[in-house]
C-alpha cells in the first residue's frame, strides 16, 4: 500500500466505519498486495484509528491540520498540475483559513501526493 492509498483508506474511516472485509477489499481494489495481517496491523498502529465492539474501524474526526492539508491539495490540484508559489496557493484557500507561506509549506512538505522543490514551489507529485 502506498502512503497515498494509506491516507485515502484514512480518510474514508474518517467519514464512516467499515468492516474488516470492506476494508480489506478496498486496499487489493487499489491494486495493493498487502495481507489481511498487515493491513490490521497498519490500521491497529494507524494515529486516531479504532476497532469498535462489532468489529468495524473508524479514525478520529478531522482536526484543523487535516482540513487545512485537504484544503491545501485541493488548491495546488487547481492549477492542474503546474508548480506553484506557496502564495499562489494560500490565495486559493477558502477564506476560514489564516495561514502563511511557510505553513503552506510546511503542510506541503509533509502531505503524500504533493511535492515542494525549488523557491517554494508546489507540484502534485508524479
Amino acid at each position: 500500500m502506498t502512503p497515498r492509498h494509506a491516507e485515502e483508506l484514512l480518510s474514508v474511516l474518517k467519514q464512516k466505519a467499515l468492516g474488516f472485509d470492506e476494508l480489506h477489499e478496498r486496499v487489493r481494489l487499489s491494486g495493493s498486495a498487502w495481507t489481511r495481517e498487515q493491513i490490521e496491523l497498519f490500521l491497529l498502529c494507524a494515529p486516531g484509528v479504532t476497532r469498535d465492539d462489532a468489529g468495524a474501524f473508524r479514525a478520529g474526526a478531522p482536526s484543523a491540520l487535516d482540513d487545512l492539508q485537504a484544503a491545501i491539495v485541493e488548491a495546488v490540484r487547481s492549477f492542474t498540475g503546474k508548480p506553484v508559489p506557496a502564495a499562489q496557493v494560500r490565495a486559493r484557500l477558502p477564506n476560514h483559513f489564516v495561514t502563511t507561506d511557510e505553513q503552506v509549506l510546511a503542510v506541503a512538505r509533509r502531505t503524500a501526493g504533493l511535492e515542494v522543490f525549488g523557491p517554494k514551489l508546489i507540484r502534485i507529485a508524479q
